[in-house]
């Protein structure tokens, strides 16, 4: 079957592995091969360095970006050694390193962590440098940066170009956030990636789906200016893949028809 071509745009949509979870795609090259059969830009994986060299090969096939690798670690542990010699694979690759950072010792948005947060992010930082792939710290509720607001602390006092972080819409909506357009815009500069989904209460739900307007946030989006890769995300979302990330992807393009 011929793939469809992802369409060139200022905002890369592609899928978190979460949505390629269903009984339909049971190995790493069917998942790949999903994502450009359904047209999104790429994938954001989570790190598992068994599967490393062969997704590069498989996006490479397929025509397809890695948009970013996921990792959970505790800041307090050494970095990845595993991850900072993949990072130089990546070279020219647009990937975010997505750093959800946890903590043994500081509770969630304890700024008197923050030393400590940017002292393990910057080997990543600095084996990356400027070759293509950028660090993310990636806001997650109950982890200790868990607001986006933490992530755009670090990146201002860090005040590197290659480190940001994510806007990450469920774990914002989880944490009450009402006012995207002021995030955005005190933001731009350091917001790296935007990961969307629809939400029925707090629930994830396909895009399509739900009780929370993902339109008109995406038009906030659009109207501040910001541009960079979005991501879908569908943790805990069930059934086929395909359904999934196909109804998911008409309403994308619904949405931003006329972007």
């Amino acid at each position: 079957m011929m793939k469809a071509a992802p369409v060139a745009t200022t905002y890369p949509f592609y899928a978190m592995d979460t949505g390629l979870r269903g009984p339909d795609v049971p190995s790493l090259e069917k998942k790949v091969a999903l994502l450009a059969k359904l047209g999104f830009a790429g994938i954001g994986w989570t790190w598992n360095p068994s599967e490393a060299e062969s997704l590069l090969k498989l996006l490479e096939q397929y025509k397809l970006q890695l948009w970013a690798v996921y990792l959970a670690p505790f800041m307090e542990d050494a970095p990845d050694k595993a991850l900072l010699a993949y990072i130089s694979s990546l070279k020219g690759r647009p990937t975010r390193i997505e750093l959800a950072l946890r903590s043994k010792k500081y509770k969630p948005s304890d700024p008197e962590g923050d030393p400590i947060a940017l002292q393990y992010a910057m080997p990543y930082v600095e084996q990356a440098k400027d070759s293509g792939p950028v660090i993310s710290f990636y806001p997650h509720r109950s982890f200790w940066l868990e607001k986006v607001e933490d992530g755009l602390r670090l990146a201002s006092k860090a005040n590197r170009s290659t480190l940001g972080t994510h806007f990450n819409l469920v774990h914002w909506r989880w944490q009450n956030g009402t006012d995207e357009k002021k995030i955005l815009e005190i933001g731009k500069k350091h917001i790296f990636c935007i990961t969307i989904n629809g939400m029925k209460d707090a629930a994830i739900v396909s895009l399509e789906q739900g009780n929370y307007d993902v339109a008109s946030f995406l038009n906030s989006v659009q109207k501040s200016g910001w541009t960079g890769p979005i991501g879908l995300q569908s943790y805990s979302v069930q059934g086929n893949s395909e359904d999934l990330l196909g109804r998911s992807m008409k309403k994308w393009q619904e949405v931003t028809r006329n972007w």
